[in-house]
């Protein structure tokens, strides 16, 4: 199985060169969120994911090909846990990021509008889960 998440930026920098937005969200007032491809995504394999992506890769892509355009250089996993201890009131439970963006044309395409949330894929093992 593979998963495709997208979320809007939740700030950026005039330059286009740092954005920062919710990487994943897998529920909203504790109501799981279902991607478009009808999965779903539990906080732990989340944390696991993230940290091996920040552990091993940590950069982006455009639409997940070709060459390194950034970085990423803030992660949290925002859980229950996380989220009281800081005073989030926030309802969304996930993965926020922030990332600094190295090609300019990719900056220029941020600052003008035409890229406006992040997309994180990756794959798992499907399986049947009833409410």
């Amino acid at each position: 199985m593979t998963i495709g998440l997208t979320f809007a930026f939740a700030k950026g920098d005039a330059e286009g060169r740092y954005v920062r937005g919710w990487a994943s969200v897998v529920s909203t007032d504790g109501v799981p969120v279902t991607d478009w491809d009808g999965d779903r995504i539990e906080i732990e394999e989340l944390r696991r994911a993230a940290h091996r992506f920040v552990l091993d890769a940590r950069v982006a892509k455009a639409m997940h090909r070709g060459e390194t355009i950034g970085d990423v250089v803030e992660s949290l996993i925002v859980d229950d846990h996380v989220a009281q201890a800081l005073g989030i009131t926030d309802p969304r439970r996930g993965w926020f990021i922030g990332m600094r963006i190295n090609d300019e044309a990719v900056a220029k395409r941020v600052r003008d509008g035409d890229l406006r949330a992040f997309s994180i894929g990756g794959r798992g093992i499907r399986k049947t889960i009833t409410d």
